[in-house]
């Protein structure tokens, strides 16, 4: 079996909306911070 990857790889828009919104928090709040479920 032949496994082709795409290239460039990487994440869908969303994962990458919901990861810099944890970035903004954390530069605007500090840490600790906490989420309901996994972030991604």
């Amino acid at each position: 079996m032949k496994l082709l990857l795409a290239n460039p790889r990487g994440f869908c828009a969303g994962v990458d909306r919901a990861i810099e919104i944890v970035k903004k928090v954390l530069e605007e709040k500090g840490s600790p911070i906490y989420v309901k479920h996994e972030v991604v």
